[in-house]
């Protein structure tokens, strides 16, 4: 083979590659787009502590005790009959269109490591929507927790969820579509070189 036919063979090979490099982007940039959607994260935090004078007053260490707690009141949070009060402090359009069994999907909690904070994340397709679970999930747990679990430390609220401290997230992320897209593509690109290549020197 002469270095012209060896150029226009590479030169072949190279356009093969490309046009299977970009479509394999171009094509993953467009699923990523068809199925990508945003969705807000709210948060309300809460403190469940027993009171500095109630320690001094007991043989107990209430603050050891709050500690081991915090899992279980977890699991209290996520429970539909908190769902079921939280409900009813919700904006009668919002109270029509959840259920409390709704409510308890649209939550999940997080206990800090060595603390008394338990965190409550409301997730919805709507800014406004996950803020007002995000409180009113966070306002049933203080009014029902002395009654489910008898002794409990006191619910401390900490700052309410606002629209403005709500996370916006979108997914799937296009980068790393595009990416793969691109990996695909320039893949199945030199596999075609590859047989092409094997083919042609076969005959």
């Amino acid at each position: 083979m002469t270095t012209g036919s060896r150029e226009k063979v590479f030169l072949k090979y190279f356009c093969i590659v490309a046009v299977f490099f970009l479509l394999g982007g171009a094509g993953m940039f467009g699923l990523a787009k068809h199925r990508q959607h945003t969705f807000y994260t709210a948060k309300r935090a809460m403190v469940i502590s027993h009171t500095i004078h109630e320690e001094k007053n007991s043989n107990n260490s209430f603050n050891s005790t709050d500690q081991k707690m915090m899992d279980t009141y977890s699991k209290i949070v996520e429970d539909p009959i908190i769902a079921k009060t939280a409900r009813n402090y919700l904006p009668t359009h919002l109270r029509k269109k959840y259920s409390a069994e709704n409510l308890s999907n649209l939550i999940d909690t997080k206990v800090s490591q060595q603390s008394l904070v338990l965190t409550i994340s409301a997730k919805s397709s709507d800014k406004h929507t996950a803020v007002e679970v995000a409180n009113v999930m966070a306002k049933a747990m203080k009014k029902d927790l002395p009654s489910i679990q008898p002794g409990a430390g006191k619910v401390r609220l900490l700052s309410p969820a606002t629209n403005s401290s709500a996370e916006e997230v979108t997914v799937p992320h296009t980068k790393k579509y595009v990416a793969v897209g691109l990996a695909l593509g320039g893949m199945v690109g030199l596999i075609i070189c590859f047989v092409d290549e094997t083919w042609s020197r076969l005959i």
